[in-house]
């Protein structure tokens, strides 16, 4: 399943790489595309993920936050 998410606190492509590998280290998180203009990201996973366990994993990569964006 793919869901979208608003993130914010990406600056730079530095950021992107980041919050990229964070979501990546996530368990059932098979794919993340990270774009930083819109700042956003559309995450692939094999079962539904709880934005609360995705906004942990960042936390640990810097001030990011996450939110999902609802009505895709």
């Amino acid at each position: 399943m793919k869901k979208n998410y608003h993130i914010q606190g990406m600056s730079c492509g530095g950021c992107v790489s980041n919050v990229k590998r964070a979501l990546l280290q996530v368990a059932d998180v098979t794919e993340a595309e990270v774009h930083l203009n819109p700042q956003g990201a559309t995450i692939t996973m094999s079962k539904d993920i709880d934005v609360e366990n995705l906004q942990t994993q960042l936390s640990k990569s810097g001030h990011y936050t996450i939110k999902e964006v609802l009505n895709n």
